[in-house]
């Protein structure tokens, strides 16, 4: 197991997993507000993880990586939004998943449909931190072995 920390985020994972911790370039919904004292606030984070070797640019969502899943494979993104979200309907949620369902993923559930894939999404708070989590399988059909390797590494991630 190969732990990764990094803008307020640890992510343990499985022997095999390729992970990176980076910071937003662009601001998911809106423009950057200022704190009181004028200065911006810290960007906000973003976890790429898989089960395969990630390209050098990924997109928020995946684009880049998703493609070049296999049907054993899995991606998982956590995606912080802008602080400004805070309190909208979106993130309501005040807890980090750490168990998902097979009937949790649907091949229409992905951001941009692949033959055979099948994604969820699903919007938090911790920490004061607005969050999306979006996970894609390789294969919808192989969600009943899948989304427990999924649940493990869900329930290796922490966030201060």
């Amino acid at each position: 197991m190969a732990r990764l920390a990094a803008r307020g985020i640890e992510i343990d994972l499985p022997e095999g997993w390729d992970a990176r911790i980076t910071r937003r370039e662009t601001p998911p919904v809106g423009a950057r507000a200022t704190t009181a004292t004028g200065t911006a606030p810290p960007p906000p984070a973003l976890v790429h993880a898989a089960t395969r070797s990630l390209p050098a640019e990924v997109g928020d969502f995946g684009s880049g990586a998703v493609e070049l899943l296999r049907s054993q494979d899995l991606f998982l993104s956590l995606v912080e939004f802008e602080r400004d979200s805070l309190g909208s309907p979106l993130f309501a949620v005040r807890s980090q998943p750490k168990r998902l369902r097979p009937s949790d993923f649907d091949p229409q559930a992905l951001q941009r449909t692949l033959p055979g894939q099948a994604g969820t999404q699903v919007f938090f708070t911790v920490a004061d931190r607005p969050f999306c989590l979006y996970v894609v399988l390789g294969s919808f059909a192989r969600r009943s072995r899948t989304v427990p390797v999924v649940n493990g590494v869900l329930e290796g991630i922490r966030i201060d």
